[in-house]
């Protein structure tokens, strides 16, 4: 899409504001619409399938290097929360800074390593480092526990500031409130990396590594940010996701997790906030909607194959993705508008 085409369909400045502050009430109030603690647990995945996909999509989307291997610091950052936490005594604030910290730094590490080569290449390989990462924890049964699981992980407990008040998370919905922070915070360092002129640097990056060299802007340096910031993120989920559910598993690292993220982010559109955001509201709530329904006949292994269909029929028809279908709707209507006013 061009320039122009993307101007004319952005809303003007106080519009965007008041969309924003709209969807902030919104998300704070729906909890509150339902009484129903496993559509509040839906609105947690959701959450959470959000902060997964913007924090791939700076790497995949805006830095131009598909990694496979994300899920490796969600799952590694999950393990964090379990193992490090207790033998250090942190506080759930202090786990999620610490996995944060510590996947950034394991980012930069494999980045250094990996960005030596391009391409499906590079794929391939963050692909084989996910794949020894999980036989890993799988066998590493004195640390891990390997498929018997790290059970018991502690509740979070937050002291309420200026009293002597500790309040111990246990319900649904206050899981859900306490996922909001994190998802305006990768919100708003996913906007301000993207926005900025930072985003047309990585936008160089991922249209053509020897252009953007020639002109100062070097591939491996921006790509390492968007790595490094992408796993942080991802990092703190995985140690919010070992305190919501309690218990940590080497399957916190699948596969799974990385074909569901390609779904996402190509299918609601690769490199688009709007995209990302749709993609992920879809393929977390459709799911659950089938089976709030009743709907058993598709089993789990049956739909990652249908996830990796709509993926390829995707990039293959729609390359721009839900978010471009968006955009040509909104630029037909308001060509169309006009037009009927000056019927008689």
């Amino acid at each position: 899409m061009s320039q122009g085409a993307a101007r004319s369909t952005r809303l003007p400045r106080w519009g965007r504001v008041a969309l924003a502050i709209s969807l902030v009430l919104l998300a704070l109030a729906l909890p509150r619409l339902t009484s129903s603690g496993y559509a509040i647990n839906a609105m947690i995945t959701t959450v959470r399938w959000m902060i997964f996909a913007l924090s791939f999509d700076l790497v995949a989307g805006h830095a131009g290097a598909v990694s496979l291997g994300h899920p490796v610091f969600f799952g590694v950052g999950a393990y964090v929360a379990a193992i490090l936490g207790p033998r250090l005594g942190l506080t759930f604030i202090s786990d999620m800074l610490l996995a944060a910290v510590l996947m950034a730094l394991l980012a930069l590490l494999a980045g250094i390593a990996f960005f030596r080569i391009r391409g499906v290449t590079f794929a391939i390989g963050t692909l084989g480092a996910a794949i020894i990462a999980q036989l890993i924890a799988n066998n590493a049964f004195t640390i891990t526990r390997g498929p018997m699981c790290i059970q018991g992980v502690a509740r979070p407990e937050l002291t309420i500031p200026f009293t002597e008040t500790t309040l111990r998370v246990a319900e649904p919905i206050q899981y859900y409130y306490l996922s909001l922070p994190l998802l305006f915070i990768t919100i708003i360092i996913y906007l301000a990396l993207t926005s900025s002129r930072l985003g047309r640097a990585f936008t160089a990056v991922r249209e053509d590594e020897v252009r953007a060299f020639a002109v100062g802007v070097s591939p491996l340096r921006y790509k390492l940010l968007a790595l490094t910031v992408g796993a942080g993120i991802v990092g703190a989920l995985g140690s919010f996701q070992a305190h919501y559910v309690t218990v940590v598993c080497p399957s916190e690292m699948s596969l799974a997790l990385t074909t569901t993220l390609l779904i996402i982010v190509f299918v609601g559109g690769v490199g688009s906030f709007r995209g990302v955001m749709i993609g992920a509201l879809i393929f977390s709530i459709l799911p659950r909607l089938l089976e709030a329904g009743g709907t058993q006949a598709i089993s789990p292994a049956l739909q990652q194959v249908v996830y990796g269909v709509i993926l390829v029929a995707v990039m293959v028809f729609m390359p721009g993705g839900l978010d471009d279908l968006v955009s040509r709707v909104t630029r037909r209507l308001r060509k169309a508008g006009p037009r009927e006013e000056q019927q008689p």
